[in-house]
């Protein structure tokens, strides 16, 4: 059987403070970001940054503690326009969320790591350093549970910027190991029209989500595969965006699991379409 990993989540977004907050959505160029913030950078992690852990038998995920495996994060952020003429100092800070059930815990951002040059590489290898300060013990943490890591900008002038998303926020989240990289068979209806045969490749592109390169049953036309992502948290899996929204379509969505045998089945649907099919995927 395989063994599940962890989602990396990317965000995307600038967060301007100055007293009062600005969300990024008030600028509509990476040059107007670049013209208040002074720079723009980009945050990257390397593919084995992850929270990984075994969460108790018999308890449903929402309640069950882990047993953390591996705790690493490998962190670097560049500057990709603009310089640092008028930033007195970048710090990365580290905050943490639960919401299971009920249990809610938003904790305080703590500084990191603090730089006045770019590239900065951090690198924290340890849980103890990972958990350090957000008031839950290593051994309290819970599948699900999110650490998020953002760049802040302090300007010579006194004004403090948070990159968020894409640009320079990255989170890591307690999950399970994660292994479905690979060739599975497709089922599809007979009537359907199949892209690329009945086969899917899928792709890990962070540790827990993957890119799975046509759906069942449903395709834009000969050739025209709709790919999608999924999210897999310990065998369960939910279905998070792909080609269809970047088509125009709206109210798509699906959920699934990880089989004993290595296969994994989905159940997508898209009511623009009135789409909906139960699909297991088989490695081949």
């Amino acid at each position: 059987m395989k063994t599940l990993k962890i989602n990396i989540l990317a965000i995307l977004g600038l967060l301007l403070v100055t007293g009062c907050s600005k969300d990024i959505e008030d600028y509509d160029t990476v040059a107007e970001i670049h013209d208040e913030a002074g720079a723009t950078v980009q945050v990257s992690t390397t593919s084995n940054s992850s929270i990984l852990g075994n969460p108790e038998p018999g308890i449903p995920l929402d309640e069950a503690l882990v047993t953390v495996t591996n705790a690493y994060l490998d962190l670097t952020v560049r500057l990709t326009t603009g310089n640092l003429d008028q930033i007195e100092k970048i710090e990365i800070v580290k905050s943490f969320t639960r919401s299971i059930e009920g249990d809610e815990i938003n904790t305080d951002e703590i500084v990191l790591a603090s730089t006045t040059t770019l590239p900065y590489n951090l690198v924290v290898g340890d849980i103890e350093d990972l958990v350090s300060g957000i008031g839950v013990n290593s051994d309290e943490l819970k599948i699900g549970d999110v650490f998020t890591f953002r760049t802040k900008v302090t300007q010579t002038d006194g004004n403090i910027y948070y990159y968020n998303s894409g640009m320079g926020t990255t989170s890591l989240i307690v999950n399970c190991a994660s292994d479905l990289a690979g060739v599975y068979t497709n089922p599809y209806l007979p009537q359907a029209v199949v892209c690329n045969g009945p086969t899917a490749t899928v792709t890990e592109v962070s540790p827990g989500r993957y890119w799975v390169s046509s759906m069942t049953g449903y395709s834009f036309g000969a050739g025209g595969c709709i790919g999608f992502y999924i999210l897999d948290v310990c065998g369960q899996l939910k279905y998070d965006g792909g080609d269809l929204e970047d088509n125009g379509y709206s109210g798509e969505g699906g959920f699934g699991q990880v089989n004993a045998d290595g296969s994994f089945t989905m159940t997508l649907f898209l009511n623009d379409v009135g789409y909906s099919q139960t699909s297991t995927y088989t490695p081949i």
